[in-house]
């Protein structure tokens, strides 16, 4: 393995890693445990929360720091927080108020840190997104549940198409101090702003003694080409749109056809 190039490598989980199915396939999970004994961590970096991002670390079995909320959470190798970027708690709780009056339709999700709570667990978008992490949300308010922790490091909010775009809108309007990004047409991610992938790429590689130019990093999505732009061996998944292709200095095959593996050897022969 050559090891003189690359030291890290970043990946997104879901269209990345995973195939269609949500497998982690037997020859990437091989690949990925032989470059973690040569010291290389493979660094899970998501959307998703801590435990949304552990359930696929405990598929692969490896031992390595983990990037979760789009960058606003790093966790070390033994999960002890290296990094946070939470929006303040009244900000958050402003927010959930101009939900209930003015999109009481919304579906909205918060996170932070372990926890992850919702208004309504009946709601199909909120059972397909449990189904797709493998846990459950909890019912509770924000004020509450995060009072401790100050703040949350992020909203998911699910509603209709048509819904979501004025939505969005209306929060950059209300809050332009926060991040206010589509992950799909149903799907607003909300976080303080700032928070990247790409900047967690380098805020992770600084704590270790490492540099971009010493990184690998796969993804698929729109949330991905600054973290694929920012690493030097920077690919973008066969089944990525056009723009995340284009922007990208190296395009592998598809998530369905072991594309962060072909990589892989690509990068260490």
């Amino acid at each position: 393995m050559k090891k003189n190039y690359c030291k890290i490598v970043f990946s997104d989980i879901d269209g990345t890693i995973l195939t269609s199915d949500g497998v982690v396939t037997p020859g990437t999970k091989e690949m990925i445990l032989e470059m973690e004994k040569d010291g290389i961590p493979f660094v899970l970096t998501s959307a998703r929360s801590p435990e949304g991002v552990r359930v696929i670390k405990r598929k692969i079995g490896n031992h390595a720091p983990m990037i979760c909320f789009c960058g606003a959470l790093i966790l070390d190798q033994d999960e002890r927080p290296l990094y946070s970027c939470q929006i303040p708690l009244d900000t958050a709780v402003e927010l959930k108020h101009l939900l209930e009056k003015e999109f009481p339709e919304v579906c909205c999700n918060t996170f932070g840190f372990e926890k992850w709570i919702v208004d309504n667990r009946e709601d199909a978008r909120e059972q397909r997104e449990e189904a797709i992490v493998g846990f459950s949300a909890e019912i509770g308010s924000i004020e509450k549940v995060f009072a401790e922790d100050g703040g949350i490091h992020k909203f998911l909010l699910m509603g209709e198409p048509e819904q979501m775009k004025r939505l969005a809108v209306r929060l950059r309007e209300a809050f332009p101090d926060l991040q206010v990004a589509a992950s799909n047409a149903e799907y607003l991610e909300v976080t303080e702003n700032g928070v990247k992938k790409s900047v967690a790429l380098e805020a992770l590689c600084e704590k270790l003694g490492l540099t971009a130019e010493q990184a690998g990093a796969f993804g698929d999505g729109e949330s991905d080409m600054g973290m694929i732009a920012t690493a030097k061996f920077g690919y973008a998944m066969g089944n990525a749109p056009e723009e995340v292709r284009k922007s990208a200095k190296f395009v592998t095959s598809k998530n369905d056809e072991e594309g962060v593996l072909a990589g892989l050897r690509e990068i260490f022969g």
